[in-house]
C-alpha cells in the first residue's frame, strides 16, 4: 500500500486499534505493551502500513493544553503501542494557538498534532490551510463512525476530551469543602482567591456565564469585590492554592490536582455545584514533518479504546460515554456576554 507522505491519512479507530492491542497480549506488568511486535501482527494491511510508514518517521511532536503529567501519560502509552516515540510540548491555551500560529504562517509548524481547547481558533486555521479537516483526511469509517454529538465545526473536528471544571482549596486553610460556587463570594476569602482570567479560555467565559445564569451578577460582582489574584490559566491559579499563598483556586482540573497531591500538597478538588468545562480538540498539520505518525496518534486517540484510556487517567470525560453524566457542554458566550462578565469580574 502507499503511504500518501504530503497529506494526513487517518486510519480507521475502534477495531483497528483492538486488533492491535489484542495482538501485543496487553500491557506487561513492566510497563511495556510491544508497540513493535504489534506491528509485525496486525491484520488489518492498511493500518500495518500506516503503522510502518510511522516508526519509518520514528517520532511526533505532541504540542497540548492538558497537564504536562497527562501528556506524558499519552504520549508512553502510544509509543509503547507503536514504538515511535513522542515529544511533548505543554502550553497554556492562548500560548499553544499563538505559538502554532506563529509557526503554521511560515510552513513549518514544529507539532504534528496538537490537543488544544476547543475555540474559534480551529476556524481561523481551517481557513488558513494549517490544519487538514476530517472529512479530507481520508479515515475510512470517519466521521460516520465517530459519536455525532462530538464533531464540530460542519464535522471537521473531533472533541477527543470533556474536563469538567473544580474548585480546588488548600486544606489546611479551608476546614471543610465549600458546598457552593458561592464561597468564591463569601467576603471571609477576600484576598484569597486565585482565578484564571475568563478570557483566557472559551470553557472559563462559559463557566462564568453558567454562574451569572445560576446566581445572577451579584454573586460575580461579589467575586470581584474579594480581589482575587488573576492568572492565564489553571496551572499557576491551583499551584498558588497548593503552596498556602490563596485558599480558594479556579478552574480547578483533577488531574492537576492529582499531580501536586502525589507530592505532598494539602490541595482537594470539589465539584460544589452545576459546571462546564473545556472541550479538548484534536488537530494535525497540514503541513506535518511526520504526517503518518500524526495519521497514526489520530488513529489512537479517536478510538474508543484510546478516547476511554484518555479519560480515564485524566479523571475526564470521553465522547464514547465514559465520564459524561457529569459533564454538562459550555454553551458559546457572544462578544457582548463577554465584555459584560469581565466588566462585573473587574478584570477589563
Amino acid at each position: 500500500m502507499m503511504i500518501n507522505r504530503n497529506r494526513l491519512p487517518w486510519l480507521g479507530a475502534g477495531a483497528a486499534l483492538v486488533l492491535a492491542l489484542s495482538a501485543c497480549g496487553g500491557g506487561s506488568e513492566e510497563g511495556g505493551t510491544g508497540g513493535g511486535d504489534a506491528a509485525n501482527q496486525v491484520d488489518d494491511p492498511e493500518l500495518q502500513a500506516l503503522i510502518e510508514a510511522a516508526q519509518e518517521e520514528g517520532s511526533l511532536t505532541l504540542y497540548g493544553a492538558p497537564d504536562e503529567h497527562l501528556l506524558r501519560a499519552v504520549a508512553e502509552e502510544f509509543t509503547a503501542l507503536y514504538d515511535v516515540s513522542v515529544e511533548p510540548v505543554r502550553l497554556v491555551s492562548s500560548d499553544l494557538a499563538q505559538r502554532y500560529s506563529a509557526e503554521a504562517e511560515t510552513g513549518s509548524p514544529a507539532a504534528d498534532a496538537f490537543l488544544l481547547t476547543h475555540s474559534p481558533f480551529y476556524e481561523e486555521a481551517f481557513a488558513e490551510g494549517w490544519i487538514t479537516p476530517l472529512s479530507e483526511a481520508g479515515v475510512p469509517g470517519m466521521p460516520e463512525d465517530y459519536p455525532q454529538d462530538y464533531l464540530v465545526d460542519d464535522g471537521e473536528t473531533a472533541l477527543v476530551s470533556l474536563v469538567p471544571t473544580l474548585m480546588v482549596y488548600n486544606t489546611d486553610a479551608v476546614g471543610e469543602a465549600p458546598e457552593s460556587w458561592e464561597a468564591y463570594a463569601d467576603p471571609q476569602y477576600k484576598g484569597q482567591l486565585a482565578i484564571a482570567d475568563p478570557s483566557s479560555s472559551p470553557a472559563n467565559l462559559a463557566f462564568w456565564q453558567l454562574m451569572r445564569d445560576e446566581y445572577g451578577d451579584a454573586f460575580l460582582e461579589g467575586v470581584a469585590a474579594n480581589e482575587p489574584t488573576w492568572h492565564n490559566s489553571a496551572v499557576p491559579g491551583t499551584q498558588a492554592v497548593a503552596a498556602g499563598e490563596d485558599s480558594l483556586g479556579h478552574p480547578g482540573v483533577q488531574a492537576i490536582v492529582n499531580n501536586l497531591q502525589g507530592e505532598g500538597a494539602p490541595l482537594e478538588g470539589v465539584l460544589p455545584g452545576p459546571t462546564t468545562g473545556p472541550e479538548i480538540a484534536l488537530g494535525l498539520s497540514a503541513e506535518s514533518a511526520n504526517p503518518n505518525a500524526a495519521a497514526l496518534f489520530a488513529h489512537y486517540i479517536l478510538s474508543e479504546a484510546g478516547s476511554t484510556h484518555l479519560a480515564e487517567i485524566s479523571d475526564a470525560a470521553s465522547p464514547y460515554g465514559y465520564g459524561l453524566d457529569t459533564f454538562n457542554r459550555p454553551i458559546a458566550v457572544s462578544d457582548e456576554q463577554a465584555a459584560q462578565i469581565a466588566e462585573l469580574l473587574g478584570t477589563n
